[in-house]
């Protein structure tokens, strides 16, 4: 099994356990589904052209969420 295939299989667990624990209607906010799945783009697509806009996109949506949840404005 190549190694980007077991790291997919690896964030693709984590991200199963994640839905197993939290509500599913929720994952698209909760910070590790976000991160578990960019490290599954990652694992495949870091050589692609996209690679930087899809990083600074997830890490843009990561600021805006721990910005909303520290300053409690998701009310």
């Amino acid at each position: 099994m190549p190694a980007a295939a077991r790291e997919a299989a690896a964030a693709a667990l984590l991200l199963v356990w994640r839905a197993w624990v939290t509500p599913v209607a929720g994952l698209w906010h909760d910070w590790f589904a976000i991160l578990c799945a960019f490290w599954i783009f990652t694992a495949f697509g870091w050589r692609t052209r996209a690679w930087p806009v899809v990083a600074g996109a997830t890490m843009t949506g990561l600021l805006v969420l721990y910005g909303v949840r520290a300053l409690d404005l998701g009310r």
